[in-house]
């Protein structure tokens, strides 16, 4: 496992940038302000790097530089061999194409989506998800619209779930919004089965309480394992969605939970649009 960061600072001084021109394993931009006084210094940097501190030590001159702060885009990655030991993972979309349809009124006005409320969009799935036109899905065995959760896999990844009997999902029709035809290219998996609560928040993860319907949502989790409570999670099921909603403003989602088999899987037959991440039970 290892916290990747994306740091961005506004430097003046010559002497900071030659020090992180001059770091190994780190990627660096650098582009001149509008007047040429400052530069824009984005680094790219896991904290395992040896240069890790020293890249905080200077952000925190330049600008307002807390733990994970302002200027600070981070993700965790964890290695294939962390992953297989896991007995449980999130699925996490990586590949994005189009809005859910309509999409100007997206997500207030949407066919698919019961909101339970209007301002934190927390909702539930009621019909089928509706797409502009076909995916192009090149390589991708995965997918997912912009700014929502929902997960879609072509027909080879439903036909490999099935061989080895998979529970906890339906694979449901998406439709061409105009015409309401399914779609050829891919199919919603929809997960069927819902966690008891039970994710535990590490120390910084924002949790918001919505100010219309009192609904908590956190943030993303983006640092290191989630942890859940086995207590928490249904056990003789191959996915299963968390019971926390994640996202902000109109971004509403729960993650999807899959087991030790699924994350196999995906390993072994190289699917692609996907992301795993390792989940702790506690």
């Amino acid at each position: 496992m290892d916290l990747t960061h994306r740091i961005g600072m506004n430097i003046e001084d010559e002497k900071y940038i030659t020090r992180l021109q001059n770091m190994k394993g780190i990627e660096l931009s650098l582009n001149p302000t509008v007047g040429g006084r400052y530069v824009l210094v984005v680094v790219s940097i896991d904290e395992s790097n040896p240069n890790w501190q020293e890249v905080v030590d200077i952000a925190k001159i330049h600008k307002e530089f807390e733990s994970y702060g302002m200027g600070d885009f981070f993700e965790t990655y964890f290695t294939d061999a962390e992953i297989r030991k896991a007995a449980w993972s999130r699925l996490i979309p990586t590949f994005e194409q189009g809005y859910s349809q309509p999409e100007a009124e997206f997500p207030i006005v949407q066919s698919s989506y019961e909101l339970f409320c209007n301002h934190c969009v927390q909702h539930r799935q009621i019909d089928s998800m509706r797409f502009k036109k076909e995916p192009h899905m090149g390589r991708k065995s995965f997918m997912t619209q912009i700014a929502n959760g929902e997960i879609h896999c072509t027909p080879n990844v439903f036909e490999k779930l099935a061989q080895i009997h998979a529970t906890g999902y339906k694979p449901w029709n998406c439709v061409i919004h105009k015409t309401g035809v399914p779609l050829e290219k891919v199919k919603q998996l929809y997960v069927t089965e819902e966690a008891k609560p039970g994710m535990i928040p590490y120390e910084g993860l924002t949790k918001i309480i919505c100010p219309v319907c009192g609904r908590p949502k956190y943030y993303s989790h983006k640092k290191g394992v989630m942890q859940i409570k086995k207590k928490a999670i249904i056990s003789n099921v191959d996915f299963q969605r968390t019971a926390e909603w994640f996202g902000s403003g109109y971004i509403a989602f729960q993650e999807i939970l899959v087991s030790n088999r699924i994350a196999n899987l995906i390993l072994d037959e190289g699917w692609q649009g996907v992301r795993l991440k390792v989940v702790e039970l506690v």
